[in-house]
């Protein structure tokens, strides 16, 4: 006969047995989608930005072209889209020599680079603003973001255009016309 303690300790045992499961396929699910998508550029030793003394970022071509060796011999989608992208707003077809050319031609072309060199403006918009709302209306300013305040920042890196960096950029614009 079956007491109250056997189906107690089935029904703990099972609870047990299911989160160990769980947890194992969450882990199983993040090692192989950091395998497919891989990492940010800013995580590798080659992220082709440097602070300088006034705490303003500078490109930096050759990190980059460390950058461009290293995702010819390695693959990581997300990290390289990444370098293209940046590279395409440094112009840097202009400041690379020959040789160094053809080798981010090959990158371009592994990974897609013309998807990504001239993205519209409305995706840029749509990733600083988000997809709801008016994209163009900055909240507190009676100005609306146009194009060209933006193409007076594509120095920086992509990781300090934030919301704000874009809203200040627009409204000391605005002020000086």
């Amino acid at each position: 006969m079956i007491t109250g303690s056997d189906i107690t300790v089935n029904v703990i045992a099972s609870v047990i047995a299911s989160a160990i499961l769980l947890a194992a396929g969450v882990l199983w699910g993040k090692y192989k989608e950091r395998r497919k998508f891989g990492r940010n550029l800013e995580e590798y030793d080659f992220y082709p930005y440097t602070i300088n003394r006034d705490n303003v970022p500078e490109f930096n071509l050759k990190d980059f072209r460390l950058g461009t060796h290293y995702f010819l011999k390695n693959n990581d989608y997300t990290a390289a889209r990444q370098l293209i992208f940046i590279g395409e707003q440094n112009n840097v077809r202009g400041q690379l020599e020959p040789a160094e050319q053809k080798v981010y031609a090959k990158l371009f072309e592994k990974y897609e680079g013309r998807k990504i060199a001239r993205p519209s403006i409305w995706k840029i918009m749509r990733g600083w603003f988000g997809s709801s709302g008016n994209p163009f209306q900055i909240p507190g300013s009676k100005y609306c973001c146009t194009i060209w305040p933006i193409h007076r920042t594509r120095s920086l890196p992509l990781k300090t255009m934030s919301r704000a960096d874009i809203c200040a950029t627009v409204r000391r614009t605005s002020s000086s016309i």
